[in-house]
């Protein structure tokens, strides 16, 4: 059988503007988890384009094991060159593992801003050197139970009030050492690369994130030495996907915000 698509994780293109938005999702995740951020910036005037990651998103998901960290990043700079073909400011922003890749583009390529909305520079994993061994094995280091994850219940109830397919949160509810490994590869090369990044940064995360520590925010802040402003907002009650979480619409509105002021105009 052909690889498949799940439904909702296909990948988004917004026409707009000549301010274009790269938005990205986070491993294990799909474009779903930030759909209607790039619809909030759609919706402002922006042009948005929200890739699917390698791997990401498949009815196979043993598709990921084959994934690399670069495997993610060409994926995005693909989607980076569309909008830079098509518009005169490109900003990147990205959720988690995104943040990570949307950080690392800025830090190579010229864009007027990044946004790193809850990026793990760190998590607090133990034996990290045991996921790369593991990953030769197919080994799967963790599952989660989907029917009673409080973000894909209320995912559901909010694409029923908007009159969406109700797809529920699509993405793989387990962890395999491969991602795993990969993401510890990425978090190195990203702290690497850190004091390349001269354009202004949004970070925000949340005191209440069970994945990433709310002290990745310090460590961020600290490491873009060179960005020409950072803006920073903590977050009080949501989880770790804060694109669908209690306080999303703070979020999408901080990006927004964000987009406006540093692309030199009041429209897109």
């Amino acid at each position: 059988m052909l690889p498949q698509i799940l439904p909702g994780a296909e990948p988004v293109y917004f026409p707009g503007g000549k301010v274009g938005c790269l938005v990205l999702h986070g491993v294990t995740a799909s474009p779903q988890e930030v759909y209607w951020l790039a619809e909030y910036l759609s919706q402002q005037g922006y042009t948005v384009c929200l890739p699917r990651h390698f791997g990401h998103g498949l009815v196979d998901r043993h598709t990921i094991k084959r994934a690399r960290w670069q495997d993610w990043y060409l994926s995005a700079l693909d989607a980076y060159h569309l909008l830079r073909r098509n518009c005169d400011q490109v900003f990147v922003m990205g959720l988690s593992m995104g943040g990570l890749i949307s950080l690392l583009l800025a830090s190579a390529l010229p864009v007027d801003g990044v946004a790193a909305l809850a990026a793990p520079l760190f998590i607090n994993a133990k034996n990290q050197w045991l996921a790369h061994i593991l990953r030769h094995f197919g080994v799967r280091v963790a599952k989660f139970d989907q029917s009673v994850d409080p973000v894909d219940q209320r995912i559901r109830e909010m694409q029923r009030d908007r009159g969406e397919p109700e797809t529920g949160r699509v993405a793989y509810y387990e962890h395999t050492a491969s991602g795993v490994a990969e993401l510890f590869l990425l978090q190195k090369v990203v702290m690497q690369h850190l004091g390349a990044v001269t354009a202004p940064a949004l970070l925000i995360y949340s005191e209440k994130d069970s994945a990433v520590p709310f002290g990745n925010l310090s460590l961020l802040e600290r490491n873009l030495s060179r960005s020409r402003a950072i803006t920073t907002l903590p977050l009080k009650q949501s989880d770790h996907i804060i694109t669908n979480d209690l306080e999303h619409q703070q979020v999408f509105e901080a990006v927004g915000a964000f987009v406006k002021q540093y692309s030199g105009s009041s429209s897109a």
